[in-house]
């Protein structure tokens, strides 16, 4: 009786900070500074690093600073993994997007899509394949759930891409792609969990990273096509459940040990 109360006073109060996984994904990076230490890109020939550990850490930090303050970032590997998203989501609902301009011409296999002063050229036929995939899913769900750590309860949210029955599908796009290349996504986690403890859902079978490695896009070759790599996670609620919660209370340590960095006051509910 004592911890059916104690969870419903937990339930009942306001979470005292709010989380969405790419933060976590972010932070995940800034713990794993010897990795990004030790990978090719930061050796040269002689296998001298090209920056310190030191280095590295505060660029993490930064970025991930950067991140909780919601700091405008422009990227066009980013912009195109949107448009494709967009025009797979339009495809599967039979309706135009409001944030992606878009115009097909079948007859040359091309959508030109303009988002964000960029203008893409997709393969209509690449799009309408990915589109297949999805077809009768529910896209773009907003999901959400508390989860309770010794220092308080957070609120954890963000958008699924696709969910068809028991499956949850996060959509990315690549220029490169290696097979286990998202496995410390931490949508994985978060998605499943959202939707069975909000009760949308009793249970969930799997997760996949839908992954499309995109070729094109340039001067040379303007249409971007690619080729989709699943990548599949079985799903284990009382797992998720548990490493939710660790990476949780390693974060908000981080939060309050940086308290004076955080200009937006979002993520402290």
């Amino acid at each position: 009786n004592y911890l059916n109360s104690m969870s419903m006073q937990q339930q009942q109060q306001p979470p005292k900070y709010r989380f969405y996984p790419s933060l976590l994904d972010k932070f995940e990076k800034y713990l794993r500074v010897d990795r990004e230490l030790e990978s090719f890109w930061n050796q040269d020939e002689e296998g001298n690093y090209k920056k310190t550990y030191e280095e590295l850490e505060a660029e993490l930090k930064q970025s991930l600073i950067d991140s909780i303050n919601r700091v405008p970032f422009d990227s066009e590997a980013a912009d195109k993994g949107t448009v494709f998203n967009e025009l797979v989501d339009s495809f599967v609902n039979n309706r135009r997007s409001e944030r992606v301009t878009m115009k097909g011409d079948i007859k040359n296999d091309i959508i030109i899509a303009e988002y964000n002063g960029r203008t893409f050229i997709f393969s209509y036929h690449f799009v309408c394949k990915a589109a297949e995939y999805f077809y009768g899913c529910v896209n773009q769900l907003l999901v959400s759930a508390p989860v309770h750590t010794k220092y308080g309860t957070v609120e954890l949210y963000g958008y699924i891409d696709e969910l068809k029955q028991d499956v949850v599908y996060d959509i990315k796009t690549t220029s490169k792609y290696e097979f286990g290349k998202y496995s410390e996504y931490w949508q994985r986690h978060a998605y499943p969990y959202c939707l069975i403890e909000s009760g949308q859902m009793d249970s969930v079978k799997a997760f996949e990273f839908t992954a499309y490695a995109l070729k094109g896009g340039t001067g040379r070759t303007p249409v971007i096509t690619g080729v989709q790599y699943p990548e599949v996670y079985a799903y284990n609620h009382e797992t998720s459940t548990m490493l939710l919660q660790q990476h949780s209370e390693r974060f908000i340590e981080f939060l309050e040990a940086n308290r004076e960095l955080i200009t937006d006051k979002k993520i402290f509910g």
